[in-house]
């Protein structure tokens, strides 16, 4: 045990502090999340939650989280689908060029939302249009062309986007969280001033952070009011009303029997030769799809105080004070009309306080479950 010496130190140490504090263990696959958001219900309540399994996260204890371009579930998916080959069929033949264009069109902008019996979908559709010649043949020759799992899964992701209109979307959704979130158990956990454990040796990841905030949101680790802060002695106190572990899987769009076989034959087919998405590129070293979130860990009922005892300076403190609505250490929580609060004090002595508060009925993701493909996949036992 411990004063950390650094900001990264610091953290190394809340991390501990935390996967203990909510019933984890030392190892577990956990990744702390910056900023710690509110699920805030209404019309786009399901896309806030989902956005966090569409989050393909880096190796790092602490993550920022941010959707780019690359790091997304669903686009890089849709990626490894143009890569891979369907075995040969008939419906290409059987219904004609023009045809064929017309029903991914369909597919594309949500006239045709595609279910179970692709068949029966096919036909209904063709019936309807003009190309009602081929509705029957054409549903016969797409059922059988459904059995190669790789042009199912090519046909089942043409609606989303960017080429669909469909947004991505993981089963279930906010309504069952709220609900399950609302039964879940209390947790607490707190830790003093010279106590930190700040060894992650035997944590799932030793790349300790990426992109980690400093003292309030979006500034740096390395600057010197946050090395004054993390080394100066620092206590903790924790409470949540409710901590769930709440697990999400993928739409109709993705298909873990042809993922699956990507994901099985490197080098082999279904891959396509020569294409510059490869098994490499996607599940390798370094690969845009090594690791997933499975489960995300979410709150309410926020109660933590950060007490420092560093002695900060008046300019010190008119920046914090000018700062803190970006959210303060360690979770970085604004405060906002959608029951979060976070407000910093500093007493005669020029020490820091902390408070960071969320109502009850307020979801909070702090933490994400992450797995490397081969157990996403179901191919390697979950330690």
């Amino acid at each position: 045990m411990t004063t950390p010496s650094n900001f990264q130190e610091l953290q190394n140490g809340f991390y501990n502090a935390f996967l203990t504090g909510v019933g984890f263990n030392d190892g577990d696959p956990v990744q702390l999340l910056q900023p710690s958001n509110p699920l805030i219900s209404g019309s786009n309540a399901d896309t806030l939650l989902w956005q966090y399994f569409n989050f393909l996260p880096p190796d790092s204890l602490t993550a920022s989280f941010m959707l780019s371009g690359g790091n997304q579930f669903l686009s890089n998916y849709q990626g490894v689908m143009s890569a891979l080959e369907a075995q040969p069929n008939s419906f290409a033949s059987t219904v004609g060029p023009d045809c064929l264009a017309a029903w991914q069109k369909a597919i594309q902008d949500g006239t045709v939302k595609l279910g179970s019996d692709i068949g029966t979908q096919f036909r209904n559709w063709a019936m309807f249009s003009q190309w009602s010649k081929v509705a029957v043949t054409g549903a016969s020759a797409i059922t059988r062309a459904f059995l190669d799992p790789v042009f199912a899964a090519q046909t089942n992701v043409l609606g989303y986007q960017p080429a669909g209109a469909a947004a991505v979307n993981f089963v279930p959704g906010y309504t069952d969280m709220t609900a399950a979130l609302a039964v879940a158990p209390s947790r607490s956990f707190s830790v003093s001033q010279g106590t930190w454990n700040t060894s992650v040796t035997q944590q799932w990841s030793q790349s300790q952070s990426s992109g980690l905030f400093g003292l309030w949101g979006g500034s740096s680790s390395q600057s010197s009011i946050s090395q004054k802060f993390s080394s100066g002695g620092v206590s903790v106190s924790a409470n949540f009303n409710h901590v769930l572990q709440f697990a999400d899987g993928p739409g109709i769009w993705y298909s873990s029997a042809a993922f699956g076989s990507a994901f099985n034959n490197p080098g082999a087919s279904p891959w396509i030769a020569g294409n510059p998405i490869t098994w490499g590129t996607t599940f390798g070293p370094g690969g845009n799809m090594e690791r997933y979130t499975s489960n995300v860990l979410i709150v309410s009922g926020m109660d933590v105080e950060v007490v420092s005892v560093a002695s900060f300076t008046d300019d010190e403190q008119a920046q914090v004070n000018n700062n803190q609505g970006a959210g303060m250490w360690p979770f970085y929580n604004s405060s906002s009309s959608s029951g979060m609060n976070t407000t910093s004090s500093f007493n005669t002595s020029g020490n820091l306080t902390v408070s960071i508060k969320s109502a009850d009925n307020v979801p909070v993701v702090v933490a994400a479950w992450v797995l490397p493909a081969s157990q996403y996949l179901g191919h390697q036992q979950q330690q």
